[in-house]
């Protein structure tokens, strides 16, 4: 039996408060400096760029900007794009590159039509090994089984 007779029922209603944990800004929306990017406990996600970790691991911007989330090492981040720098980027990436130079498609031929000879040889030698091994392990059983059947009746016969 239990020790309490009767009484108060009320043993559970424990709760702890709630602490609001997350991501507070998300990928391509606007910050202003010193903002709250993440509420964490541990470095879940690592600071990237113009993004600091404060004392209990939240992540806040120290710049004006746009939310990158990405990955570096096998480690998520977060990092803040200035508009200067997303202006840089934008410069780069409208600058044409020269082509590179490419290898002779002669070169490429012999060997597209060597390797289609080699693999028809040994294809062919492949199914014929599988078959004489196959044919091999019925042919290896069955005097086997034959000689124990004949030993069962000479123990039966004494």
């Amino acid at each position: 039996m239990g020790r309490s007779k009767g009484g108060s029922g009320a043993k559970n209603g424990r709760d702890s408060n709630p602490k609001h944990l997350g991501v507070k800004v998300y990928g391509g929306q606007a910050i202003t400096a010193g903002s709250i990017i993440i509420k964490q406990r541990g470095t879940k996600i690592f600071p990237g760029e113009n993004v600091k970790k404060a004392g209990d691991d939240s992540l806040f911007a120290t710049a004006d900007g746009v939310v990158l989330f990405g990955e570096r090492k096998n480690r998520k981040i977060v990092s803040v794009v200035t508009a200067e720098e997303s202006a840089k980027a934008a410069k780069k990436v409208a600058a044409p590159k020269a082509p590179k130079a490419e290898k002779p498609a002669a070169e490429k031929k012999p060997a597209a039509e060597k390797k289609p000879a080699a693999e028809k040889a040994t294809a062919a030698k492949k199914p014929a090994a599988k078959k004489t091994a196959a044919a091999d392990k019925p042919a290896a059983k069955k005097p086997a089984a034959k000689k124990a059947t004949a030993k069962k009746a000479e123990a039966k016969a004494e």
